[in-house]
């Protein structure tokens, strides 16, 4: 599989694993680290999701079996192609496009390292997304 295929993939995976039918973004941001005995993942993944009334919520998801298959089977094609993926972040929107931000850093989270700007935007994504469909 090429890079556009697997992208596909974990993105479909990643879609099929949204608690909630009527999302309108969701954001995954994996971690990804290769060892001896096989591959550890961190992922923080949740949707920005509007209820009957309007009202906008965030549900946070754990990413399924099929979708962490998806982001291994990347981390191996990014690694044969030379480059040493540390994680990702996800963005999809409805009616399904998407963008995905690569790091090859080593990831933090794995590592034990706090990120205290990334952890906050990412406990705030709710108000940012606000703020952007505000602007919009």
């Amino acid at each position: 599989m090429d890079l556009t295929d697997l992208q596909n993939r974990i993105v479909i995976e990643v879609a099929r694993t949204v608690p909630v039918s009527a999302w309108e973004r969701i954001v995954a941001d994996v971690e990804i680290a290769e060892h001896d005995d096989g591959y550890q993942l961190d992922a923080v993944s949740f949707a920005i999701a509007r209820d009957a009334d309007g009202a906008l919520s965030d549900p946070q998801f754990d990413l399924s079996t099929d979708a962490r298959a998806a982001i291994v089977d990347l981390y191996k094609q990014r690694k044969a192609a030379g480059d040493v993926l540390g994680g990702f972040e996800l963005q999809i929107d409805q009616p399904g496009t998407y963008a995905f931000h690569f790091s090859y850093d080593p990831p933090k989270r794995l590592n034990g390292i706090w990120d205290k700007a990334k952890e906050e935007r990412l406990d705030q994504y709710l108000d940012h997304y606000r703020r952007e469909k505000a602007g919009a």
